[in-house]
């Protein structure tokens, strides 16, 4: 495979990440606005997975974990979202 073939695979993965990560945070706000905290927390764990630097699905599951009571955790993701977010407007 060249170089330019793997790029654009590269890039057509990246494209569906981010599709694919956009799903699975629609999915978790509608099952947190359901009060099903856990499976959207799984949803926004699934999403933080394919684009690990999204600070959007970090805050969206910080926010799930203060609902149900997990402080350390939703800190941690609250901190992570705002690195996140820092890094990507330098």
């Amino acid at each position: 495979m060249t170089k330019v073939n793997s790029l654009n695979i590269s890039l057509q993965q990246l494209e569906l990440n981010k599709i694919d990560k956009l799903f699975y945070n629609t999915k978790g706000v509608k099952k947190a606005d359901e009060g099903k905290f856990k499976e959207a927390s799984e949803c926004f764990t699934k999403a933080i997975e394919l684009m690990p630097n999204d600070s959007m699905s970090y805050f969206n599951r910080a926010t799930v974990k203060m609902n149900i009571g997990d402080l350390q955790g939703a800190r941690s993701d609250f901190k992570l979202s705002v690195s996140f977010r820092l890094s990507s407007i330098r």
